[in-house]
């Protein structure tokens, strides 16, 4: 029972992510990321003997700890890049206001010397 809901969250998270970006709320690049989550949800849900054979490999003793670890794991990555896309968009607002900024003081050198 707890597959099933499993995998229709995952589903509802996949039509979810769709809806988003048909209706222009969501970007690409997250989306992909998102679905790529749904699409983990679902495999996980679908076939719950990979998690305990990975986890035997591993040497994890009680299997769902994978599933935690993993979880974190792709928490502290989205973050990472989360940080990266905001620090390169500050940079950009940084240039172009110094741009901006250089424009608006030659646009005033004109006027006070046509005045």
């Amino acid at each position: 029972m707890t597959n099933i809901v499993i995998l229709v969250i995952g589903a509802l998270l996949s039509v979810t992510i769709f809806y988003m970006v048909r209706k222009d709320k969501m970007h690409g690049p997250f989306a992909t990321w998102w679905l790529f989550v749904a699409l983990a949800t679902i495999i996980l849900a679908a076939f719950p003997q990979w998690v305990d054979l990975i986890a035997g490999h591993l040497g994890i003793v009680y299997p769902p700890t994978l599933i935690l670890v993993l979880a974190v794991a792709l928490i502290l990555i989205k973050m990472l890049t989360m940080d990266m896309a905001l620090t390169r968009k500050e940079r950009k607002i940084r240039r172009l206001t110094q741009r901006m900024a250089i424009i608006e003081n030659k646009l005033d050198e004109v006027l006070q010397k046509d005045s």
